[in-house]
């Protein structure tokens, strides 16, 4: 029998991420600096607080930025990606998934929101190694914390993320919030 687990996408944050600005088309937005190397533009955001019913909490980027090719990039800027209204879905599983922007390490696969929609909850850059990626209002668990955020939803249903997904047992309520204004933290040197 697979449990239902529920999970609360809050708009409750104490510490901050560090995202760049990203379409799919463009990349990670890039500023060419004095010695004609490419550095990735970067905005400090605030990093909310994930919730696993009657288990642990995580954090994790929710609001972000398109590539819009600004030049210069200003210093003060309004996420312009990112759940504001309030809901209550039970998400898909994709296997395959991976992060556009930067290297996970973590397992494939994203939850999908909603149908027909690019909203995931999916691996997100591990700040402690300073990490940075690009952002479209996904819900990004820092800090290499997937593994442990997907393991903990498993033993909580006992079942497989798809198994979970396929019974619609897991319930995500996300908390309405506005779009934040990141403050701009700088270029930082592509590879």
């Amino acid at each position: 029998m697979i449990h239902e687990v529920e999970l609360t996408i809050t708009y409750k944050s104490n510490s901050i991420a560090i995202v760049g600005p990203f379409n799919h088309e463009r990349g990670l937005q890039t500023i060419t600096d004095k010695l004609g190397q490419q550095d990735y533009i970067c905005y400090k955001v605030p990093a909310y607080k994930v919730q696993i019913n009657g288990g642990n909490t995580y954090e994790a980027i929710r609001y972000g930025y398109i590539n819009d090719g600004r030049i210069p990039p200003p210093l003060h800027r309004k996420c312009d990606k990112g759940i504001i209204h309030g809901h209550v879905c039970h998400p898909t599983w994709k296997p395959h998934y991976s992060p556009h922007s930067f290297t996970g390490s973590g397992r494939s696969g994203a939850w999908v929101l909603f149908p027909h929609d690019t909203m995931y909850i999916h691996e997100g850059p591990d700040r402690r190694k300073g990490g940075m990626g690009g952002t479209l209002g996904c819900v990004e668990i820092l800090d290499g914390k997937w593994n442990s955020f997907l393991k903990e939803i498993e033993d909580s249903a006992s079942a497989s993320c798809a198994a979970i997904a396929a019974a619609r047992k897991l319930r995500v309520k996300i908390e309405a919030g506005e779009r934040p204004v990141g403050t701009f933290a700088g270029a930082f040197p592509s590879d």
